[in-house]
């Protein structure tokens, strides 16, 4: 059952919303009697169609391509990077090593020394945000891969590839796309209110007032999941700008313009092991590879809200600039503004998208205490420079609180067992059964 995602939903009527979910509970019961080496069997061989040339791939190619006004090369650099990770040997692994042995998906197995059985949801929802669009894809496989129908509400205005995705999976296997819906409703309506009283499970990733508007709408008995806003870091220690300078700029740029700078795993802030003045020399081939992966609309052809938002900073940065305090390359006429400052300060969210900061930093050290004071907020950290220094970084980055840490360059292609938030996200789907006693 797949349906165009949209946010408007005039056409879905309340009675029709009740058909669908108990077809999809139906088609969960249906899906929880099947192998699950079956099932994961079908998702890998869905995303080994995206991962290359073929009908599906190019055509969604195409179509994100003109819905985010990018080259489709800016579009394939996201499409690789996430289903080249999902494949039939990673998803086993990333069962198990959550659950302690996949087989607990399909029957009673001993772990902990206690016959233990996990079961997803009899149904579970997906609320998701704007941002990299194959955020959502990783909801269906999640949900997959514990036997659970889903419904994904996609984000109002987002694209399509969530949509284009569960029919890929129902060309292949018709049983298992009976157990996704991809649609979505008016915010307070009946029909919302209808599809989040059936689920048993609410996955919501958005910003502040979303989380709080679905604690408030999601009934109370009702297992509720947040991701909530996250930023991410770099860390560039000194020995990277020399004769490997090229390659950190470009492995700085590649983390950052990944899919506009749309994801919590974008550096919004780069910690460099330097002077101010070197600094501030990173700014113009920063800006300038920003652009080149991902060039969409310059600024002063954006929205209003971000042209007055990036107005309002300038007016400001204009002022910073005077007193010697910063520097920025690229204005209006760019999509892209790289920012250094002369003195360095706790990460922020950016004020506007596609935005990097640069902070000159006299030793490491003091990037990882600026982090420490954002604990809980900070997805990932990617680190540039000497072996031996990159260890001992990562370990005070770890204590820190920061939740992934891994090399400059990097930072846009976790593993699937990439536990997010710091969490398990396949642990968090299932519930278990103890079997005591009984043989």
């Amino acid at each position: 059952m797949i349906v165009a995602g949209s946010d408007r939903s005039g056409a879905t009527t309340l009675a029709g919303v009740g058909d669908r979910i108990r077809a999809l509970v139906a088609a969960g019961e249906a899906l929880r009697a099947r192998p699950l080496d079956e099932i994961l069997e079908v998702v890998a061989e869905a995303c080994r169609r995206w991962r290359g040339p073929g009908r599906d791939r190019d055509a969604g190619e195409e179509a994100l391509a003109a819905h985010h006004a990018v080259p489709r090369r800016s579009i394939a650099e996201t499409l690789d990077a996430a289903f080249s990770t999902w494949t039939v040997e990673s998803l086993r692994d990333w069962i198990a090593g959550e659950l302690g042995d996949r087989a607990a998906l399909d029957r009673f197995v001993p772990l902990g020394g206690v016959p233990r059985r996990a079961f997803g949801p009899r149904l579970a929802v997906f609320l998701a945000a704007r941002g990299v669009p194959t955020t959502p894809i990783a909801d269906l496989v999640s949900a997959l891969c514990v036997k659970s129908p889903t419904w994904l509400k996609p984000p109002g205005g987002g694209d399509d590839l969530a949509a284009r995705f569960a029919r890929t999976l129902t060309d292949i296997d018709a049983a298992l796309g009976e157990a996704m819906a991809v649609e979505g409703w008016e915010r307070g309506s009946p029909e919302g209110e209808a599809v989040l009283a059936a689920a048993d499970l609410v996955v919501v990733t958005g910003g502040t007032a979303t989380l709080a508007q679905m604690q408030r709408e999601v009934p109370p008995e009702t297992r509720l999941i947040l991701h909530g806003p996250r930023m991410s870091a770099a860390i560039v220690l000194r020995e990277a700008l020399g004769s490997g300078r090229g390659a950190t700029i470009d492995a700085l740029a590649r983390d950052t313009a990944f899919a506009g700078q749309m994801g919590c795993l974008s550096p919004v802030v780069a910690y460099v092991e330097a002077a101010s003045s070197e600094v501030a020399e990173l700014a113009e081939p920063l800006h300038a590879a920003c652009v080149r992966r991902w060039p969409c609309s310059p600024r002063a052809q954006t929205s209003l809200a971000e042209r007055a938002a990036f107005a309002e900073w300038r007016a400001t940065a204009g002022l910073e600039a005077g007193a010697g305090r910063l520097a920025w390359a690229g204005d209006v006429d760019s999509a892209w503004t790289v920012v250094a400052r002369r003195e360095t300060s706790p990460v922020e969210p950016p004020p506007v998208p596609r935005m990097l900061t640069l902070m000159p930093l006299e030793d490491a050290a003091g990037g990882v205490d600026l982090l420490a004071g954002r604990q809980g907020t900070i997805a990932t950290v990617g680190l540039s420079g000497r072996a031996g220094r990159v260890v001992d970084l990562a370990r005070s980055l770890a204590e820190a609180g920061v939740e992934r840490i891994c090399p400059l360059g990097r930072m846009q292609t976790p593993p699937a067992a990439w536990r997010r938030d710091g969490r398990t996200t396949l642990g968090d789907l299932v519930r278990w059964t103890d079997q005591e006693g009984i043989w």
